[in-house]
């Protein structure tokens, strides 16, 4: 995160937010501080931390699931499904077992890493659950920072789902990452990684309500903030749970992710031996972008030629899209109808496929 501790006289600076009782205003960096502010460490030397991201814990580790649903889920499952011999996984960021207690019974084994043991004990009980004796042989879980995992098995696949990718915020920490998984998988090995893209504008909020009990709500609000020349966007969540209407329970977190665009991705798995080979936006419910597809892949179609029409290509064995007269609906007097628009500002998943070379 952009909060740095000095671990000699305990001084923290949040770059985002500055220091007002020094005069410091926000966006500055804490090397220009360098001499003041404190008279102790003078903001000098290797004293200075960079704070990691807070564990998901209390009513965040709770309701998780509540509003990740079931994103992703068939997703990842037709992805292991397509592969052409027995799949061994692992996926970082596990969390509560969301998309392990789904993906794993179809795997010959299944590796799990995060390092909330808030989290993990979530995924414990799902385990415990679906694999009885075999529990620790099906579903490994491994509570430790990503960035220090080690296993001597090689998988056959990777997942990095949820963003996770981008909850490490410096670019060193992706590429070791990214290397990392580079070690663990099997040549010719597949990784998943999702990177969210989050809404434009320098400040954005959304707000979502789940109904858990008939007496029982939690509502989640995200206010949020993207900064192009950080890149980098932040988030202020809330959660706050009511019974019978009112408010029994407020919980806040602070969270800094890094602004990846699914070009910066592809390069980023370039660099560390990866080659994408596909990129699909919201788990393929939406069509990407042009301008937004790395180089190279989603050439799924042929085109047609100069003076060929669909059924000839068709007839050709060419892969063409068919002709769908009548599809688009939208309009109407006096209101259009209820399918939106794909605003190009809306937040959105882009999962970038890549095989190990």
């Amino acid at each position: 995160m952009a909060l740095t501790r000095c671990n000699y006289c305990g001084y923290a600076y949040d770059e985002w937010n500055g220091d007002t009782r020094n005069g410091v205003p926000s966006g500055i960096p804490m090397a220009k501080l360098a001499g003041t502010v404190c008279s102790r460490c003078g903001l000098q030397g290797v004293r200075h931390e960079r704070q990691p991201s807070p564990k998901y814990e209390g009513d965040e580790a709770e309701y998780y699931e509540q509003f990740a649903g079931k994103a992703g889920i068939d997703f990842y499952r037709n992805w292991l499904e397509t592969s052409a011999k027995p799949v061994r996984a692992l996926e970082l960021g596990v969390g509560t077992g969301r998309l392990a207690a789904e993906l794993a019974p179809r795997t010959e084994r299944y590796c799990g890493v995060d390092w909330s043991p808030r989290m993990l004990k979530t995924a414990e009980t799902k385990r415990k659950r679906l694999f009885k004796s075999e529990a620790e042989e099906r579903l490994q879980l491994v509570e430790t920072d990503a960035l220090d995992f080690c296993s001597e098995a090689a998988f056959t696949h990777a997942l990095c789902p949820d963003g996770f990718l981008q909850h490490y915020t410096l670019m060193e920490e992706h590429v070791a990452l990214l290397r990392n998984l580079h070690r663990s998988l099997e040549d010719g090995g597949h990784v998943a990684v999702d990177v969210h893209l989050p809404p434009a504008g320098a400040g954005w909020q959304t707000r979502q309500r789940k109904q858990l009990q008939p007496n029982k709500w939690v509502s989640r609000r995200l206010e949020g903030e993207t900064s192009l020349s950080r890149q980098l966007f932040r988030c202020t969540i809330d959660y706050e749970t009511y019974v019978d209407g009112a408010m029994a329970s407020r919980y806040r977190v602070e969270r800094e992710f890094a602004l990846i665009t699914p070009k910066e991705a592809a390069l980023l798995l370039a660099s560390a031996g990866f080659e994408a080979t596909r990129a699909v936006w919201n788990f393929g419910l939406v069509e990407p972008w042009p301008t937004a597809v790395p180089f190279g892949i989603n050439r799924t179609t042929d085109g047609l030629g100069e003076a060929e029409t669909i059924k000839e290509a068709i007839a050709a064995g060419k892969d063409v899209l068919p002709y769908r007269p009548y599809i688009w609906g939208n309009g109407g007097y006096p209101l259009a109808s209820a399918i939106p628009g794909e605003a190009p500002d809306a937040p959105a998943t882009v999962t970038l496929i890549a095989r190990k070379l």
